[in-house]
């Protein structure tokens, strides 16, 4: 799908995207191509109870359907490209997400908390830090109207298909699965803690991020980042750095600043 830039009358084309901002593993793999299909697969466990109530002149059979529990949603992305000389690069970093700690900075620290978490984990309701998966945020298109996910790579398959002369690969075909992660904070209409006004979320910056960058992904252009900018009071769009905070306005102040 494309969307017009406001300010510029172009057509941008919306591209899809993985975050991570947890520590060491923090960083932004994009997407060349956009996937080919996007699958969501929820499910809910049930049960449901045999009834014998012949004495009362009822027939057997069994009660309705029991919520048990709801497992995580799975989210499926088939056919993902990945195109020119930060293939590797790119792919690498899909692999080492899969890693507690993720990539070899986390798996050092992994290493060190590996006996800490020993005797945690046989200490009563002790929990495993050694196992804690890299938290990723699935980003394509606008809030709502688009995928904002967190989520952990749960499965990854790259087909590399063409090589440079010195065999660098510059070209792979993904197909991966990722696994929702429960935050409470995506779900919510409002956020007090978001810059007060409803249906604003924060924005940690990441490393090569800028406001340009962050409008493309939130809203699909970049020319909305004098509406970022505006809500957050940045004066030059240069000067953000990685690890600050920038709130997100919502449709309605954009189209106000529009």
């Amino acid at each position: 799908m494309a969307f017009v830039d406001a300010h510029t009358g172009f057509a941008e084309r919306a591209m899809a995207s993985l975050v991570c901002l947890s520590p060491p593993a923090a960083g932004r793999v994009p997407f060349t191509f956009n996937p080919e299909e996007v699958r969501v697969t929820r499910r809910v466990d049930l049960r449901s109870r045999g009834t014998v109530s012949d004495a009362a002149g009822i027939p057997k059979g069994s009660t309705g359907s029991i919520f048990r529990k709801a497992p995580p949603a799975e989210i499926s992305l088939s056919n993902v490209v990945f195109d020119g000389a930060s293939t590797k690069l790119h792919c690498d970093q899909l692999l080492n997400w899969m890693s507690p700690g993720g990539g070899a900075a986390g798996q050092m620290a992994g290493m060190g908390l590996s006996v800490m978490a020993t005797k945690i984990r046989k200490a009563p309701g002790g929990l495993g830090l050694a196992t804690k998966m890299p938290e990723l945020v699935f980003q394509w298109g606008p809030p709502m109207a688009g995928f904002t996910m967190h989520v952990v790579l749960h499965m990854c398959t790259i087909a590399y298909k063409r090589f440079n002369p010195a065999g660098i690969p510059i070209r792979a075909m993904v197909s991966m699965t990722l696994t929702e992660e429960p935050n409470l904070l995506s779900t919510l209409p409002t956020n007090p803690t978001s810059g007060g006004e409803p249906g604003r979320a924060r924005h940690t910056v990441t490393s090569g991020e800028s406001l340009h960058s962050i409008a493309t992904d939130r809203y699909g252009a970049p020319g909305y980042w004098r509406a970022l900018a505006g809500v957050n009071d940045i004066d030059d769009p240069l000067r953000v750095r990685p690890g600050q905070v920038v709130y997100l306005p919502n449709q309605d102040e954009l189209a106000k600043r529009d």
